[in-house]
């Protein structure tokens, strides 16, 4: 029997444990509200969700035609208005010029607790997971990247929240020059 690595092997079963699954019967295998593609631009309204639960997910495939100087809006789900009050990002996502993705959304009494993820700039293409589920009576907020676990915190704050607009980029700040494709929310 080989020998596996006992720390990647906890974060596997850590990454396992806290997905909401996309599947269904479906070719698109996502179980929740879907879009084949959606080119990012100035105040993209998508739809309006009836709520975003204390169980989500969020996920998606970023293609990125060029990265521009400053912060520009990729996806934004909000109850009202940009940041920072709870429930104003749940979740968003920016890019920072070529240096980073910031992910941001409420976590722990923060209406705008964020990671940001390095990136390289020769690389245009990304998938994205973004959710919150319950494990053991806990809610885990969770970012992966590329197939890579970014962060997995507690959320002792973990709320739902009704009545959602979607946009695909916000109406407060630079659409990133860019295209989402098989968007998947499960909420």
């Amino acid at each position: 029997m080989k020998a596996v690595n006992r720390s990647v092997f906890i974060w596997m079963l850590v990454i396992l444990a806290y997905s909401i699954p996309c599947t269904t019967p479906t070719s698109t295998g996502c179980k929740g509200h879907y879009w084949k593609e959606i080119v990012i631009s100035p105040n993209n309204f998508i739809t309006n969700l009836p709520h975003i639960g204390k169980e989500y997910k969020v996920a998606f495939d970023l293609e990125i035609n060029s990265y521009g100087s400053g912060v520009h809006s990729v996806i934004h789900f909000t109850t009202g208005g940009d940041c920072c009050k709870y429930g104003q990002r749940i979740p968003a996502v920016f890019t920072d010029g070529s240096e980073y993705i910031q992910i941001a959304s409420a976590v722990n009494g923060i209406g705008n607790y964020y990671e940001n993820v390095p990136i390289d700039p020769q690389v245009q293409e990304y998938h994205i997971e973004i959710s919150q589920s319950l494990y053991y009576n806990k809610y885990w907020y969770n970012i992966d990247v590329n197939g890579v676990g970014v962060l997995a915190v507690e959320n002792t704050d973990a709320q739902q929240f009704d009545n959602v607009e979607m946009y695909a980029a916000d109406p407060w700040w630079p659409p990133l020059d860019g295209i989402l494709r098989n968007v998947c929310v499960n909420i």
